[in-house]
């Protein structure tokens, strides 16, 4: 069956707190379970990072939510593909804690435009350099 990926990066419109983020990924987790999405979340402290994929339309409605959501502003699509492959077939909704990438998600932000290889350099530094539910704070 075919499938889309879409990655995005936002900007936060208000302060998050843990609680808050854990109720985000909570909902997120059970919402995308019933919608067949999977993918990674990252919250910078600024911007969040997203990777979701699924059916085209579930992918599509699921982005229409977020244009939509006060929590984001400024929404950017850095990249969609169509694909036959999950990369997060495991995970409804894996978030990450990834404040040493702000300043990546911030040019990325900034600069408007699809770019799919930046897009794919983001999720790939927030997922693998540490494991699920760690950190990527600076020390």
């Amino acid at each position: 069956m075919p499938l889309k990926r879409l990655i995005y990066v936002s900007r936060a419109t208000m302060p998050a707190t843990p609680h808050d983020l854990q109720r985000l990924h909570a909902l997120s987790e059970r919402s995308n379970r019933r919608q067949d999405i999977t993918g990674a979340l990252g919250f910078t402290g600024r911007y969040f990072i997203q990777c979701i994929e699924g059916r085209a339309e579930a992918v599509d409605a699921l982005m229409a939510r977020i244009d939509t959501d006060p929590r984001h502003a400024e929404v950017v699509v850095l990249c969609t593909l169509d694909t036959d492959k999950r990369h997060f077939d495991q995970w409804s909704m894996r978030y990450f804690d990834s404040h040493a990438l702000d300043e990546d998600a911030h040019q990325a932000h900034q600069s408007g435009q699809r770019d799919p290889a930046q897009a794919q350099r983001l999720i790939d530094r927030m997922t693998q350099t540490l494991p699920p539910g760690g950190t990527l704070h600076r020390v």
